[in-house]
């Protein structure tokens, strides 16, 4: 299985990522945009495992506080294919706090993480292309921040079904 640890969101919230996810490919000249049901916020990506048991164990206790998450500016990660389009979030101790927590325990048990520093991101778009004179920046500066409360902390399975990508939680635990 291929495997995740991940922050899901609400309905609602989904909706007006979806809705932001829109505004911006519609600025595009080309870009996949996220599916809404897609939207999450990736805290630890372990890859093909066939451990998920002992990974849903590594949840408990649970390793921090409910928060609330709220967003920020948009980015982009530069690709040659197309850039991946991304909408920031807002410096939160607790979010650094509750990845931090969860990459020692995967580490303590043996799992390889990435090691590049942690820049929690919702991706928007990818492969997205704009016009040489679209500017993200001032695209971005009257975007309204999102807030949404997180209790949970899950872990995901990622699969393809055809051409696309599901996510399904396979276990989760949550926060106090």
């Amino acid at each position: 299985m291929r495997l995740f640890i991940a922050l899901n969101f609400s309905p609602r919230f989904r909706e007006a990522l979806s809705d932001i996810t829109g505004r911006l490919a519609a600025e595009s000249v080309f870009g996949r945009p996220t599916p809404p049901e897609n939207h999450h916020l990736t805290l630890a990506f372990i890859g093909e495992s066939e451990r998920a048991e002992e990974l849903g164990r590594l949840l408990l206790p649970a390793p921090g506080p409910a928060f609330t998450l709220v967003t920020a500016r948009p980015g982009l990660f530069r690709r040659s294919g197309g850039d991946v389009c991304w909408l920031g979030l807002a410096k939160d101790p607790v979010l650094t706090g509750l990845q931090r927590e969860l990459a020692r325990r995967l580490n303590d048990a043996g799992f390889e993480l990435e090691r590049r520093p942690f820049r929690p991101h919702l991706t928007l778009l990818r492969q997205a292309v704009f016009p040489p004179e679209f500017d993200l920046a001032a695209w971005g500066a009257d975007l309204p921040a999102l807030h949404e409360r997180i209790d949970r902390v899950s872990l995901m399975e990622s699969r393809r079904a055809g051409s696309r990508m599901v996510y399904r939680e396979v276990s989760g635990v949550d926060l106090p």
